[in-house]
């Protein structure tokens, strides 16, 4: 059985949503513009009380990476300086209408 990138887990998690936050200095609404996912689910996200698609949580990071902030599962979110972020633009993806 062949292991597809699509099948491994996600590292970027609803802690490292509200530190990464924390440290570029963004709000909610910040995040929530220059990701295209609601602030809503952004709340309720990082509150543990909701679980996005693949594709939502995948905007949320892309946009975080692109400020230069790296996330390694289980350690606080860091810069990464010369490092662009592992994870691929989310508005090639198919279901990209479907973030929330």
């Amino acid at each position: 059985m062949q292991l597809l990138v699509e099948d491994l887990p996600l590292g970027f998690s609803e802690k490292h949503c509200a530190k990464a936050r924390e440290i570029l200095g963004w709000s909610v609404q910040a995040l929530a513009f220059r990701s295209g996912v609601s602030t809503k689910a952004i709340r309720e996200f990082e509150l543990g009380i909701r679980k996005l698609r693949r594709v939502t949580i995948q905007a949320l990071s892309f946009s975080l990476e692109a400020e230069g902030l790296i996330f390694i599962p289980g350690q606080n979110p860091m810069m990464g300086q010369n490092c662009r972020g592992g994870t691929t633009d989310p508005r090639t993806r198919d279901d990209f209408h479907l973030i929330e």
